[in-house]
Parts: C-alpha cells; sequence; structure tokens
C-alpha cells in the first residue's frame, strides 16, 4: 500500500486545551548534595518501606508519608491529597549521611519544586547502612525557593495485612498522574518510571503494525492527542514500523515504543511485576503477540525477575481472536473484562469489571473461590479510591493517579 501524506499547519491552540494533554516534567534539581556519594543497593534502601510522620517545619507536603522504594528512587507519597516527592539518594562517605535530591509535586493540579534531604549518622544512616533497621530514621531538609524547612520521621512499619496480601497498583497507559502528566502515553519513558510513582504494574494498548508488530498505542489513527502533528495520516496499521520509528514521535518526541521494547524495558529497568496488555483486537493479533511474549518471560526468567504478563479481553472481538490462537491461552495468562462467567469459560487468571459497575462483591469473592484475582477499572479520584479501598474486596486497581492509591492503601491497612 502506498504511504500517504498530507502536509497541515499546527494547530497548536487545539493540542494545549486540555490539560490531560499537556505534559509537565519534573524541575530540576542541581542535586549538589549528591555530589560524591556512593551508591547505596536499593535492597538496603527497601528497608525505609513504612509510614512516616512530619516531625518539624512547614506542613505544606502533608503531615503523613507512606514511603515506597522502587528500583532507583525513594518516593514520599503524602496524606495531603495527591502531594508526593521522588528522591534520588547516595551516601557521603565523608561524614556517613546518606544525601536524598529530587522533587515533589501534586498531582491534581501539577504544582511542584524542588526537595532535598539528610540523615545523619545519629538519625538513623548508620543503622540502616549497617544493619537495614529504619526505625530511628529522620530525614532533615528543605524545599522549593526560598527554602522552606521540613522533617519527617519514621512511625510504623506497613501493617501485617499488607505485608502478607498483594495489591496491584497499575499506572493507565503507563501514566500515573492524570493532570499534566510528566511523558506520553504507551512510552518507555511511563514504563521505566511509573513505579517512582508508586505503581507495581502497568497497563499498555496493542495494536498492530502493517508488518504485524505489535506497538504500544492506544487509538487506531493519527491524532494530536497522542503523536506529535506531522505529514501522515491514516492508521497504523497502514504502516511498517520502521518507517513510524523513523517518521512518527509521541507528544513529548519519543518513539512508539514496540511490545518487545516495552516489555525488555520492564523488566531490566523496573521491579514492578505486572503488565495489563489492552489488547485492540487486529486480526490474528495474538499470533503476533505470542513470540513477543514468550520472549519477554524467558528473559525474565534468566535475569530472576518474578513478572505476570497478561492479555486483556475487553470485547467479544478480541476474545474471539484470542480463541483463535489456543496455544496463546495455553502459554500465558489473561484477564476478561467482559463478566465474571466469561473469565472462567476462557480459563482467565483476572477478572477486570470498569469501576462504574460498583464493587461487584459477589462475583469477586465467587473469582477469588476459583483463584481468579479481580481488578478494576479506570479509578482516578480519591474519593471513589477511598470508597472502593474501604468498602471492595478488589485485589487492585488501575488509575491514573496512582499516587493517591498508594497513600490510601498503605495507610488504611
Amino acid at each position: 500500500m502506498k504511504y500517504q501524506f498530507i502536509y497541515l499547519f499546527l494547530m497548536l491552540p487545539v493540542f494545549f486545551s486540555c490539560n490531560k494533554n499537556q505534559l509537565t516534567v519534573p524541575p530540576v534539581n542541581s542535586n549538589d548534595n549528591l555530589a560524591n556519594t556512593q551508591t547505596i543497593a536499593a535492597t538496603v534502601m527497601k528497608n525505609m518501606e513504612g509510614v512516616y510522620s512530619l516531625s518539624n517545619g512547614s506542613i505544606g507536603l502533608g503531615t503523613e508519608f507512606v514511603c515506597k522504594v522502587s528500583k532507583t528512587k525513594v518516593s514520599f507519597f503524602s496524606n495531603q491529597s495527591g502531594l508526593f516527592f521522588i528522591l534520588s539518594y547516595g551516601l557521603n562517605n565523608s561524614d556517613g549521611s546518606i544525601q536524598f535530591s529530587g522533587f515533589w509535586r501534586n498531582a491534581a493540579n501539577a504544582d511542584q519544586g524542588t526537595i532535598n534531604f539528610s540523615v545523619a549518622t545519629a538519625d538513623g544512616a548508620l543503622d540502616l547502612i549497617k544493619n537495614g533497621i529504619a526505625t530511628n530514621i529522620q530525614l532533615k531538609g528543605n524545599f522549593n525557593s526560598p527554602a522552606q524547612p521540613i522533617s519527617i520521621k519514621y512511625k510504623r512499619p506497613f501493617s501485617q495485612y499488607v505485608l502478607t496480601h498483594e495489591f496491584s497498583i497499575l499506572a493507565h497507559g503507563g501514566i500515573p498522574v492524570k493532570t499534566n502528566p510528566p511523558f506520553a502515553t504507551n512510552s518507555l519513558s511511563g514504563v521505566s518510571h511509573a513505579e517512582d510513582y508508586g505503581a507495581n504494574g502497568i497497563e499498555i494498548d496493542i495494536q498492530l503494525t502493517k508488518d504485524n508488530v505489535p506497538i504500544c498505542m492506544h487509538d487506531p489513527s493519527f491524532d494530536n492527542r497522542l503523536t506529535q502533528k506531522g505529514p501522515l495520516y491514516g492508521k497504523f496499521s497502514d504502516f511498517n514500523f520502521d518507517f513510524l520509528q523513523q517518521y512518527v514521535s509521541l507528544v513529548d518526541g519519543q518513539k512508539i515504543p514496540s511490545l518487545a521494547q516495552a516489555l525488555r524495558t520492564f523488566v531490566d529497568s523496573t521491579t514492578m511485576k505486572y503488565v495489563w496488555m489492552d489488547v485492540k483486537g487486529d486480526p490474528d493479533i495474538f499470533k503476533y503477540m505470542e513470540p513477543v511474549v514468550r520472549d519477554a518471560y524467558a528473559h525474565a526468567r534468566a535475569v530472576n525477575r518474578d513478572v505476570t504478563i497478561f492479555a486483556g479481553l475487553p470485547s467479544e472481538d478480541v476474545m474471539a481472536e484470542y480463541q483463535k490462537q489456543p496455544t496463546y491461552g495455553a502459554s500465558f495468562p489473561c484477564m476478561c473484562e467482559l463478566s465474571l462467567q466469561d473469565a472462567i469459560d476462557n480459563h482467565c487468571q483476572f477478572f477486570a469489571p470498569r469501576y462504574t459497575l460498583g464493587l461487584l462483591l459477589d462475583d469477586v469473592n465467587k473469582g477469588h473461590t476459583l483463584g481468579i484475582k479481580s481488578l478494576t477499572w479506570t479509578l482516578s479520584d480519591n474519593t471513589t479510591i477511598l470508597s472502593y479501598l474501604q468498602n471492595g474486596k478488589f485485589d487492585g486497581f488501575l488509575s491514573d493517579n496512582t499516587p493517591y492509591v498508594v497513600y490510601d492503601y498503605y495507610a488504611l491497612y
């Protein structure tokens, strides 16, 4: 098929009229306090996880915080709804302190700024580094310019329930905040950084190109919501993958990733466990996804990563495509959005009803007796998130505001 071109004038006011389509990259922090610091193993920093409280200074960022550790960052999620901070860290060999540098952000309105902390040896740095003990840690620092002081200290570990019950927090399209996200939907930056924002899994959308390469893209055709305006129009399935890589960019300038690239990044650059592939239903899509998913599982085993990569069945058409490829169903997990009975009939490991259907307590309980986990989608506002945590029995949420879920879940139980 001949490639189609059309040259149009840019219509930036249309694109920038909606906050959810604008990007707000994190502020630049000079990281002066990290100069000449030594790397600390993430396994050591993992011991910091727990609930912290404000001990001194400004209440501007909240008074209680949930601490979570990703592969390369330490993140705190505030009881002041939607606020969080993401920190790089290092060991100062000259005085034994642990230095932190990063940014704070409000998920609701994109307010943000820089933030720095230090943990002195007497304030818990020595115990953490030498013994993996975090119970007496106190972080002292400041945020913004002019600087406002803030000090937070370890309050308690996560509850026994949290430590023994896995709860999935999946970033919708790899995007952890809905308003002015930091990177493009379905991008490699989303895959590699979503866990810094509290996610332990991601959801990505899957389409096929003309040469049957599974790519991460939500919409079937070009539009200014997801890609930069350019000369191409039509469907992504009209073009080969290499051509798209050369001539098309996501809204933040990244290239459209293949499913293979996204899964390799997921395995190598994160500690997250779950990938929900939202399959859009191109003909024979499971035939072309199967070897990609198989390779990703093989690579994960080779690098000692425990991952679960499951295909979503959101419609009758996609379910029919899934049933055309029985080897896929025999080898890899799936998730059905249609009904619990459809999940049972297709031997799915997950059931995922839309949140507007309610708590579906009977279905969720029945699924649990059959070994089927239940997720719900897509939860965005804090009121709904908290209500579903308090009253529901789901095993996880798909959300485009993961910081809300992180604080509410880890502080609630």
